[in-house]
């Protein structure tokens, strides 16, 4: 049973494997992570040469998509994935796109980017609460991981009964819409992936 049990987990993890996109095995993945509607495509095209889907309606990203940022065969240049967004429930209830998200992150050589709006205007399901809980939940499952909170749509204010002492320590304001840390951002995502395991170090200064 043990070994039925393994054989159906290899052949899930093949089949998980080849939905994702090709990725550049030289340059590391920053890999947006949040719950839908949270702004993660609009961060994806204003800081990458990626174009995915951007409109008001959950899940709008369907699969992986990447976006690159750096010269090709730069030594600072890195990968940025759009995924599918995580709802607020049990493991055991993840749908095939949720759980496509949480195996880009385990599967491949990544930094994560959590993504949350927290203005309250990105649907129930989207709610700031339920978001703040979902970070907790995936920043629980991949402790090692480099990590970097954003609050995105950060021109508005945030929602009714939150106050700025639930946002999490170190979280970076960015308003794609106003332009507000875009660069910052690309800044932190480049150092951050500097340190993701089995990057391919650049040549000495």
């Amino acid at each position: 049973e043990a070994e039925a049990e393994g054989l159906m987990l290899l052949i899930e993890t093949a089949q998980t494997l080849r939905r994702l996109p090709r990725v550049e095995t030289d340059a590391p993945v920053a890999v947006l992570v949040g719950m839908p509607n949270v702004g993660k495509s609009s961060i994806v095209s204003a800081t990458s040469s990626g174009t995915p889907e951007v409109n008001d309606y959950p899940f709008t990203t369907r699969g992986l998509k990447l976006g690159h940022v750096g010269q090709h065969g730069a030594p600072d240049r890195y990968q940025l994935m759009d995924t599918p967004g995580v709802l607020h429930r049990p493991e055991d209830e993840r749908n095939a796109m949720e759980g496509l998200t949480l195996a880009a992150v385990q599967l491949l050589p990544s930094a994560v980017v959590f993504v949350m709006d927290l203005s309250g205007t990105c649907g129930e399901q989207s709610a700031p609460r339920l978001q703040l809980m979902v970070r907790e939940q995936i920043r629980a499952a991949f402790p090692r991981r480099p990590w970097l909170d954003v609050r995105s749509k950060a021109d508005l204010p945030l929602a009714e009964g939150l106050a700025a002492e639930d946002v999490p320590p170190g979280t970076l304001d960015v308003s794609v819409h106003e332009g507000r840390n875009v660069a910052e951002l690309a800044a932190h995502m480049a150092q951050m992936v500097s340190r993701v395991p089995g990057r391919k170090p650049g040549p000495p200064s």
